[in-house]
Order: C-alpha cells, then sequence, then structure tokens
C-alpha cells in the first residue's frame, strides 16, 4: 500500500510523534509510506529529519499561518505531488494541512483520513472566529474520511459542530512508543529538597501558561515545590516575567526529550483550555509520574481511563489536586501506556485505510 502523510509542519509535538510511530510501523510491514510537510515558525523545534529520516518532502509555502499567496503556493504544489504519487490513501494531520489536503483530494479523487490531533473550534479566539472556523471545516470535510483520538473528542467534533458524515467517522488512539526515564546533566541543578511540578510542552495559549503559573504558586504557599519548564513558544517570555512577580522557583530548559523531563519531574501539571489526546499525559503516566489536569477535551477521556487526576481549570483546584497527589506514594505506570505501544494498533490503522481505500466513491 501505497501511504502519503501529509502535515503542516514537523514541530516538536504530538502529531508529529504519533506520525513517526505510524510510518516505523508501517514501513516494517512492507508498505511505501511518504511524508509531504511544510516548515515550522522561528519560534519552533523542527524534528522531521531526527524522528523521520529520509521520509520528508518538503512543501514550499506550507506553514502554520494564514498566509494567502504562501497558502496558494501550497495548494499548487500539493496538487502536483498528488497526482503525481498517486498515493492508496493520504492521511492528514493538522488544520491547514487537513483543509489543504481534504480539499484537494476531493477534487483527484484520492481516499483521504483527516486525523483531529486537537482542534482550535474552541479555547482559542472569539466566538464569531470559531463559528467561522467550524463551518470552513464543515466545508472542507466533503466525503473525506475523520478521525478522533478520544471518544469524547469524537463526539463533539462529529455531533456538536456538525463536521463530516455519521458513517466515515471513527475513534482510534495514537500509537505510542513507551518513554523510559533517562537522565541528564542538567539535572544536576535541581533542587532535592522540594517536589519538582512539571510544564512540559509549548508556551501557547491553549495551553494557558498563564493558569498553570498561578496554580503553581498556590501550591507554593501549601508546599514548597520547584517548578521545571520544559518547553519553548511565542509566551515563553511573558510566562518567564510572571514567574519572577510570582516569586517562583523555576528551571527553563527549552525544548527538551519527554524522557529527560520526565525524569526530572514528581508531577506533571497542565492547565489547558482545550486539548486532543495530550501525548505528554499519556506518556507520563505510563513512566510513572502522576497527571494533574483540567477534563477538558480528550482530556475528559484520560479522566474515566485514571491516566489524569482530574480538577476544575481554577488556581486553587489545581493546587489543591496537586498538594493531594503529592502527599501519597508515586504510582506504577499506568497500564493504557503498554496498551498503545501493541503492534496491534499500528495494524487497526491499516485495517482503516484498506477500508477507506476500498469504498473512495461510495457515500
Amino acid at each position: 500500500m501505497r501511504i502519503l502523510h501529509l502535515i503542516a509542519r514537523l514541530n516538536d509535538g504530538g502529531p508529529v510523534r504519533v506520525l513517526a510511530a505510524l510510518a516505523a510501523a508501517h514501513r516494517a510491514a512492507g508498505h511505501e509510506v511518504r511524508i509531504l510537510a511544510g516548515a515550522c515558525g522561528p519560534d519552533e523545534r523542527d524534528v522531521g529529519d531526527e524522528l523521520l529520516p529520509g521520509l520528508v518532502e518538503r512543501v514550499a509555502g506550507l506553514g502554520r499561518a494564514v498566509a494567502p499567496w504562501s497558502d496558494l503556493r501550497a495548494l499548487l504544489a500539493l496538487r502536483a505531488r498528488l497526482r503525481s504519487l498517486a498515493p492508496d490513501v493520504v492521511h492528514t494531520h493538522t488544520a491547514k494541512a487537513g483543509a489543504l489536503g481534504r480539499l484537494l483530494c476531493r477534487s483527484l479523487g484520492l481516499p483521504c483520513l483527516h486525523t483531529y490531533h486537537g482542534h482550535v473550534l474552541h479555547g482559542y479566539w472569539s466566538r464569531p472566529v470559531h463559528a467561522a472556523l467550524a463551518l470552513g471545516e464543515r466545508l472542507c470535510a466533503g466525503n473525506a474520511w475523520h478521525q478522533a483520538l478520544t471518544p469524547t473528542q469524537l463526539i463533539e467534533l462529529r455531533d456538536r459542530h456538525g463536521i463530516g458524515r455519521r458513517q466515515r467517522w471513527c475513534w482510534l488512539p495514537p500509537p505510542l512508543p513507551p518513554v523510559r526515564p533517562r537522565a541528564a546533566a542538567w539535572h544536576a541543578a535541581l533542587p532535592t529538597d522540594r517536589p519538582r511540578v512539571l510544564w512540559l510542552g509549548r508556551f501557547a495559549p491553549v495551553k494557558d501558561p498563564g493558569l498553570w503559573l498561578e496554580a503553581v504558586a498556590v501550591l507554593h504557599a501549601i508546599r514548597p515545590v520547584h517548578a521545571v519548564m520544559c518547553g519553548d513558544g511565542a509566551l515563553r517570555v511573558a510566562a518567564e516575567a510572571q514567574a519572577a512577580r510570582l516569586g517562583l522557583s523555576a528551571t527553563w530548559t527549552g525544548f527538551v526529550p519527554a524522557a529527560e523531563a520526565l525524569a526530572a519531574a514528581d508531577l506533571l501539571l497542565m492547565s489547558s483550555r482545550n486539548e486532543g489526546l495530550p501525548l505528554s499525559a499519556i506518556e507520563a503516566a505510563g513512566a510513572g509520574v502522576p497527571v494533574v489536569a483540567p477534563a477538558v477535551g480528550g482530556l475528559a477521556d484520560a479522566a474515566r481511563w485514571g491516566v489524569i487526576h482530574p480538577a476544575e481549570r481554577t488556581p486553587q483546584a489545581l493546587a489543591a489536586a496537586c498538594a493531594a497527589v503529592l502527599a501519597v506514594p508515586r504510582p506504577r505506570p499506568h497500564p493504557l501506556a503498554l496498551a498503545l505501544a501493541s503492534p496491534r494498533l499500528a495494524g487497526r490503522y491499516l485495517d482503516l485505510y484498506r477500508r477507506i481505500a476500498g469504498c473512495a466513491s461510495s457515500p
């Protein structure tokens, strides 16, 4: 089978790790895998060559930001490559690539699956903007297939926002190799006399680093803690200034491997406004690092599965949940992480690809 993945950018985050796991498993099973990708932003680290060596073809003009001329350039380039490569199935990831890819596949008659690793239909902008984005998603959906990473996300996108055809929706969790915590040189500078609370991810509005820091400040008043800030992004400078105003003890690392970040943590705290299924939560739970997070989006499913300790999205509630978790022994690695590492999960994606490719022209 010729499988083509389309993604706007290969920044250090969940979608590229899912893509790398799928590509590795499907290539090992003898299938041809190609990846078309755009460029990362100036504040992002591109991990394409590191995680997907030899598989990535860059598409000029493709990226995260909305830029009409660049988007038109990318659309024309993608159309030419899709016609030339003639894949058996196109699997799109992220909003920009999903919109362009589904429109092009419809016009070219190619079978298409779009995965919602998350979405921007709430938690990012004002209500009118979110309404316009939801309308755009419904227009792009056409006869493509759609996949959510959790049941709650599927219900929200399919039923609440009315995206796509009901019979062409499915949910599959992402294949995810377990993360084994490992020591790093920067750990030597961390304090050992207090628990370490971890931020792991992008400093972006939807992750709400401001709320995270307020929650840690409240927690610090209950018991002294140290903040370990692993990640980067547009809001990092503002977050550093806020941490200084709050008088927090913190270490700022930039992007580091999850294995190093988790080895430095006693607790992972999340403060997101919206999530798909954050791999950092699964990876932490699989490594025996407890997770406190609000039950928003796919995190509601993670709460039901016992992956996270849910709390209301307020500084006081998050801090209280953290204090309660830190007062008891650390848990064992969560079994869900082992289930996501099963080779059978990648096989279920192949079964879905075959189903999509076999009924591309059906209603």
